[in-house]
């Protein structure tokens, strides 16, 4: 069994004059990232590996998570082709990870995590709000084996 935890990166400010890619978050952002990676904590979620945009507000937010579920930050994976991809190029970045590796949460951008949420679980999910996170879980004992068969939702959260 392979599990994967879709996250998608906090609300980030409009504010400042930075590129895209360095937009940081708000506190407003901050707070509730703070508030799923407790809700996640308490379901007991410890993933293996995290694997981060590069963008600011992607990295921040993995940042928060990890703290709260006791992930050593400096084991993030920063990984630039997360950053403006399409759902195709993440699936395909999941695909080659070690399978030593049992669970594996990724910091993204929407459309892409949406997309790629509905393209693993073949089902029909709008949009994954800021600092939302979606549980996936396949019966599948390789990572190069994902999407050959729809995943199973577990959760997403903070829940509708």
């Amino acid at each position: 069994m392979k599990t994967i935890y879709l996250v998608r990166h906090a609300k980030a400010s409009w504010e400042d004059q930075v590129h895209d890619w360095e937009r940081p978050l708000t506190e407003a952002g901050v707070e509730r990232a703070q508030k799923v990676a407790g809700l996640l904590k308490s379901k007991k979620i410890k993933p293996d590996k995290i694997i981060s945009s590069y963008a600011f507000r992607a990295l921040n937010t993995a940042v928060i998570f990890a703290v709260e579920l006791r992930f050593p930050t400096i084991q993030i994976e920063i990984n630039q082709s997360i950053y403006e991809k399409k759902a195709i190029d993440i699936l395909d970045i999941l695909r080659k990870q070690d399978d030593k590796h049992e669970t594996i949460m990724i910091f993204g951008h929407d459309p892409s995590i949406t997309e790629l949420y509905n393209m693993l679980t073949r089902k029909l999910l709008l949009k994954l709000s800021t600092a939302s996170a979606a549980g996936i879980q396949f019966n599948v004992k390789q990572w190069k084996s994902l999407g050959s068969t729809s995943g199973k939702t577990l959760f997403i959260e903070p829940g509708k």
